[in-house]
């Protein structure tokens, strides 16, 4: 009985003496996310927040990217416990967002009073109707790749500076035609000619959907003659560079690149870790660099696509206040690292990658036009990813350009059977005349 006194007073007193549960009391501030490459750092900088205040806590929570944007709709109506005060979005459904009262402005208005902390692609990714709704903070976006070696033999061949990249692709078609390709360089240029990503660019400054933000409806300039020209341009490429548009993949062209087979390709931002790991297992041992992307002739200008994800403060949110000075704490004092933990490029002016070759996917971010937010123009990229595909095989440009203006309008406008009048064909640019 004396032990059993003894052994109840001991456990009495242990009891008394466990900790509380840190941060108990406090509110809670969820964050939602849907990339798993985010939660170590997203993690970290929970503790870090945690510890630096005392009234409210940060609680990151990976969630299914499957109707991401409808479970927070109805999580944040239904009052659940746990609906998100902040979560991690593309710049291409803050529409939507915005309109269902999901993403709402942000306090910090003097970050977006010029490009100083954001370059100017970012804040047009996060502007809705006039309002800047959500913090931009990781970019995809495609650069020109490289091969030093191959670029600075080429260069020799035709007598110029070793380090001169080309600045359209007419420059790398010459630069092919004067150059003796050594064995085992399969293709001078070869990029994936199926993913909008590594084509948008060939048409993207003659076409306009929804303005500079993209967020405006009466803005749809697709169907043009620049449009058209600049896709006969690309169909002309298809008869001089022998690109399978149903076989070379990214990962297969990215391979060829790493092999040696590629002296140009187009990529995006995880070329950069792909390359990194077969340098340090010894499957790649050559120099590559990173350009914007390449002109496709003197008058034809390249214009890159880029998403942004981005901190979005729920409209529902109690703590909105809060919300926003979490998303700062994040973006403005913790941001370092970033990329080394998640592989994500910041979105911030300034950031210092570790990889030097990121410095030039940022500068393609900095020229790129950001994804259009539109509910109403969601497939286009895939229509227009379509007829990228089809102009590439052979069908013809301006009717294809024709049919996508027709099935986009007819989206927007609710006009079923729409038809626009025939433009004629521009004259044919040569992109490359050759010997």
């Amino acid at each position: 009985m004396l032990s059993g006194l003894i052994w109840t007073a001991l456990m009495d007193k242990a009891m008394k003496e466990v900790p509380e549960e840190p941060f108990a009391g406090r509110e809670t501030i969820h964050l939602w996310y849907t990339d798993s490459a985010l939660t170590d750092y997203l993690n970290s900088v929970s503790v870090a927040y945690n510890e630096s205040q005392d009234r409210f806590r940060a609680e990151p929570s990976l969630r299914s990217g499957v109707e991401f944007l409808e479970e927070i709709n109805r999580a944040s109506v239904a009052g659940d416990e746990d609906f998100p005060d902040v979560y991690i979005i593309g710049n291409d459904q803050l529409g939507k967002a915005a309109m269902a009262g999901l993403a709402s402005e942000v306090t910090d208005k003097a970050s977006f009073a010029d490009t100083v902390v954001f370059p100017l692609p970012a804040i047009r990714a996060v502007t809705w109707n006039g309002k800047i709704v959500a913090y931009p903070l990781y970019f995809e976006t495609a650069a020109l790749l490289y091969s030093s070696s191959y670029l600075k033999e080429m260069n020799e061949a035709a007598s110029l500076s070793a380090q001169t990249v080309p600045s359209s692709i007419t420059e790398i078609m010459t630069l092919a035609d004067s150059y003796d390709a050594p064995e085992g360089l399969k293709q001078i240029f070869s990029w994936d000619v199926e993913e909008i990503f590594y084509n948008y660019y060939f048409v993207g400054s003659a076409i306009d959907v929804g303005g500079p933000c993209g967020d405006d409806v009466n803005t749809l300039d697709i169907y043009n003659a620049d449009a058209i020209k600049a896709l006969m341009s690309y169909q002309q490429l298809g008869q001089f560079f022998s690109i399978d548009s149903a076989a070379d993949s990214y990962d297969s062209v990215l391979d060829d690149f790493i092999e040696g087979r590629i002296a140009f390709t187009v990529a995006t931002t995880d070329a950069c870790a792909k390359l990194k790991a077969a340098a340090e297992s010894g499957r790649y041992a050559g120099s590559y660099g990173v350009s914007r992307l390449p002109d496709i002739t003197d008058e034809i200008r390249a214009q890159g696509l880029s998403v942004t994800q981005c901190m979005a403060v729920n409209g529902y949110s109690k703590h909105m206040a809060e919300a926003n000075a979490f998303i700062n704490f994040v973006l403005f004092g913790h941001i370092d690292g970033f990329y080394d933990r998640t592989g994500k490029a910041p979105a911030l002016n300034g950031y210092s990658y570790s990889d030097r070759h990121m410095d030039g996917f940022f500068q393609a971010y900095a020229l790129s036009e950001p994804i259009s937010k539109m509910r109403e123009t969601e497939n286009f990229w895939m229509l227009l990813e379509n007829v990228l595909a089809e102009v590439w095989d052979g069908a013809d440009p301006n009717a294809a350009l024709k049919q996508l203006y027709e099935q986009t309008l007819a989206q927007i406008t609710g006009t079923e059977g729409f038809v626009a009048d025939p433009i004629a064909n521009p004259p044919v640019e040569t992109v490359f005349a050759g010997d």
